[in-house]
């Protein structure tokens, strides 16, 4: 079966998601050490959004999902497409979503801006370290 929206969205998109879908299948549970507190730092859709947006060259986005979480995620060229790598209480990963106007889901649920990603600190020496392990460990995994 072929869904609808797979006939809506560009080959190159489609196959980007698919290659990104490969990553993160492959992608095994890494350590990602200890924050300043001694406490084990856990993969957040932050982190891999953007090691994701770095290999594969695409913006990430930060904001807010369904209104309440705190999340980053990827937007295409034309931006009519977001790849959520690691969307927040689905599965499986990832999702490609409808972006393209006013009453799309996209629109709908993923709210760009800041201030709701306030409390995090994108710039802290632990989130950069985990993102450049995540992003070596992507590029292995295109590589092979």
């Amino acid at each position: 079966m072929t869904p609808y929206l797979a006939l809506k969205i560009p080959n190159e998109y489609l196959h980007l998601h698919d290659a990104i879908n490969r990553v993160i299948a492959r992608l095994p549970d890494l350590d990602l050490g200890r924050d300043e507190k001694g406490d084990k730092i856990v993969l957040s859709c932050h982190m891999l959004a953007r090691a994701i947006g770095r290999v594969f060259r695409l913006k990430v986005a930060d904001g807010h999902f369904a209104g309440r979480f705190a999340h980053s995620w990827l937007m295409t060229d034309d931006r009519m497409w977001i790849i959520d790598p690691y969307p927040v209480g689905i599965m499986p990963l990832p999702l490609i979503v409808d972006a393209g106007g006013t009453f799309t889901p996209g629109h709908i649920l993923y709210k760009k801006g800041r201030k709701f990603c306030k409390l995090l600190s994108f710039s802290s020496i632990e989130f950069r370290r985990s993102v450049k392990l995540l992003v070596r460990e992507i590029r292995k995994i295109v590589a092979s």
